[in-house]
This record gives C-alpha cells, structure tokens and sequence, in this order.
C-alpha cells in the first residue's frame, strides 16, 4: 500500500504541486495524472490510468495533415503547435496506442485547432478528477 506525498488527499497531487520536482509546462503529458510515493518515499505515476477523449470531436475542432516522411510525434507538435509537449494529444485524437512507433509517410492525422486545445485539455483534466 503506498503513503501519499506529503500526507495530502487520497487522490495524490499533479506534478507540478510537489514542490520537491521542478515545474513542466501546463500542457505536458506528465501533468495530466497525479503522482503518488511508496512507503520509502519513491514517488511514481499509476500506469494503469488510462487516457481517452471525454467528448467527440467534431470536425470543426480538427483539420487535417498529411505525413511526408517518417516524423517523430514531439516534432508534428512543435510544426502544428510551436511546442514538443503536445505530442501526447496528437497520438490521442488519432488513436496512436504506441507512441514509440512514428506515423508512415502518408498518413493522415488529425490535429486540433490551437484555439481549441485548451478546451479540450480542460474537459480531459475535468474527466480525470472525477
């Protein structure tokens, strides 16, 4: 059975309330789920959760690129939103299960529009704390 960081609530705390880490910005992946520390203080991640999108996403919230040559996703991130953090949500809208393995020359991707991105980040972080 694992103690909580800092004796807090049952639900742990994000990564960037533990004041021992240093921060990341608000929209990398490792911010989205709470982090939880064994008995002699190792703090890790529950790797069973499991992300999903809370709502359908129109295909007004999208539009589509299409790959030319094998691509790293942390690179379609940054080309798409000047930033290698959202990788993560790229894989997600496109239903990619395993990120190690980049998209083939001619795939198409769906990538949400930057206006949206905080939106529907915020309706993920919303399904999380439930």
């Amino acid at each position: 059975m694992s103690t909580l960081i800092d004796g807090t609530s049952a639900l742990g705390l994000y990564r960037n309330d533990i004041g021992s880490l240093l921060n990341l910005p608000e929209n990398a992946y490792e911010n989205i789920f709470r982090m939880y520390t064994t008995s002699d203080n190792q703090v890790y991640y529950n790797i069973l959760n499991n992300l999903v999108l809370p709502i359908e996403i129109s295909n007004s919230y999208f539009y589509v690129v299409k790959v030319t040559r094998k691509t790293a996703w942390t690179v379609i991130s940054y080309n798409e939103y000047k930033t290698m953090n959202l990788w993560w949500l790229i894989c997600l809208v496109n239903g990619i299960n395993n990120p190690i393995d980049y998209p083939a020359p001619g795939t198409q991707l769906k990538i949400i529009y930057p206006q949206y991105v905080k939106t529907i980040l915020d309706e993920i972080n919303n399904k999380l704390n439930l």
